[in-house]
C-alpha cells in the first residue's frame, strides 16, 4: 500500500491549511466533536489543541490519529466515509469496539494494525 503523507489527506479535507501543519479545530469540527473532545480522544489538554499555532506536543499527539485517517481514506475512499467508519464500525476483531473508542482507550496501534492488514489484504 502506498503511504500518503498525513498532510495531503488533511489538506483535501481541510483539517491543515498548509501542509504539514494540523488544524485541530478543523480536525474536530470533520470528527463532529469538541474541541475538548478530541484533545480527551489523544490524550492532551484542551489547551493543547487550542493554541495558535498548534504546539509540538500538540502536533505530535495528532499525527497518529491523522495518519489513521489517511489510512481509513484510503480504505473507504473519501474523508466523510472514513470519519463515519472510524466513529461508528465496530471491529470484529478488536473486541466489537469502534477504532474511536479504541484510539480513546490508548489502543491506537490496534487500529493501525487492523488498516494495515485490510490492506494487506487488498493488495495481495
Amino acid at each position: 500500500m502506498k503511504k500518503e503523507d498525513p498532510s495531503a489527506v488533511t489538506d483535501r479535507g481541510r483539517i491543515a491549511p498548509h501542509a504539514g501543519a494540523p488544524n485541530a479545530h478543523a480536525l474536530a469540527q470533520q470528527l463532529g466533536i469538541p474541541l475538548s473532545q478530541l484533545a480527551d480522544l489523544i490524550g492532551v489538554s484542551r489547551s493543547t489543541l487550542a493554541a495558535e499555532p498548534l504546539g509540538k506536543k500538540g502536533r505530535e499527539a495528532l499525527l497518529p490519529l491523522l495518519r489513521v485517517l489517511v489510512d481509513a481514506t484510503e480504505m473507504a475512499g473519501t474523508l466523510e466515509r472514513a470519519v463515519s467508519w472510524f466513529k461508528h464500525t465496530p471491529i470484529t476483531s478488536l473486541g466489537d469496539r469502534t477504532a474511536m473508542e479504541l484510539v480513546r482507550t490508548g489502543n491506537i496501534a490496534a487500529v493501525q494494525g487492523h488498516l494495515r492488514n485490510l490492506a494487506d489484504r487488498a493488495y495481495t
